[in-house]
């Protein structure tokens, strides 16, 4: 649907059926986006494996919206140019 590929700022969740932890990780990087995303699992190993290859710039587990100052942030593809915060900022200087 429209609302899983274009980018938005706001409150929106989508909920997306999905058979196995490989499809679900296709559905999330398909799109040109890649600012944040969010993994939700009661399965903690599963969920830090499919947090590691969403392609975003930030992917929260069980959570959303939790910044750590220390952490670069930037988004993947359209959603960013480079990392800010962080040692990761500092090497964009």
């Amino acid at each position: 649907s429209t609302v899983c590929e274009v980018e938005i700022f706001g409150p929106v969740a989508t909920a997306t059926t999905f058979r196995t932890p490989d499809e679900a990780i296709a559905l999330a990087n398909n799109t040109k986006y890649g600012l944040a995303a969010s993994v939700w699992s009661e399965n903690i190993n599963l969920a830090l494996d499919m947090a590691a290859r969403v392609k975003a710039g930030v992917v929260w587990i069980n959570s959303t919206n939790l910044l750590d100052a220390g952490a670069g942030f930037g988004g993947y593809r359209e959603s960013g140019y480079g990392r800010e915060g962080g040692r990761e900022g500092l090497y964009e200087y």
